[in-house]
């Protein structure tokens, strides 16, 4: 395990940098990148026949758009992804965490602030993510 630490602690640190620096982060983002592990190919199928395809990657929903949080996220998570298949533990269904969840939903705030002055923040006072009102946008799953 030790072993494991000591090869996986650099790598990640150095893909905190990498992953959101151009031209790097634009070749680990989008449908043929995320879409590239067996069990994601179905959303990233589902992304291209949506509206977003025309104006938002994978990485602007799920990853935090600000540099520091955004690199450290996306080192965890690709860091996470890679170790869960290294062990075989590739998952059979895929499922967006709680902090994930919070993540999508401040990008879906971010992009759409304008309507969001109108309507508001649908998570404030106990309320529900965008997305579960909008759950086929993009993903048809």
């Amino acid at each position: 395990m030790k072993k494991l630490l000591l090869i996986l602690i650099p790598i990640f640190l150095i893909s905190v940098f990498a992953l959101k620096t151009p031209p790097l982060k634009d070749k680990l983002d989008g449908p043929q990148f995320c879409g590239s592990c067996h069990f994601m190919g179905p959303w990233a199928q589902t992304w291209y026949h949506s509206a977003h395809r025309e104006v938002a990657s994978c990485n602007d929903c799920h990853i935090p758009h600000d540099f520091v949080r955004g690199s450290f996220y996306k080192a965890y998570t690709g860091s996470r992804d890679v170790v869960l298949t290294i062990a075989g533990k590739v998952p059979t269904a895929f499922y967006i965490t709680e902090h994930g969840s919070q993540v999508v939903h401040e990008n879906c705030l971010s992009c759409h602030g304008e309507l969001m002055r109108i309507v508001g923040d649908t998570k404030k006072g106990g309320g529900k993510y965008c997305f579960e009102c909008h759950r086929n946008t993009p993903h048809t799953l």
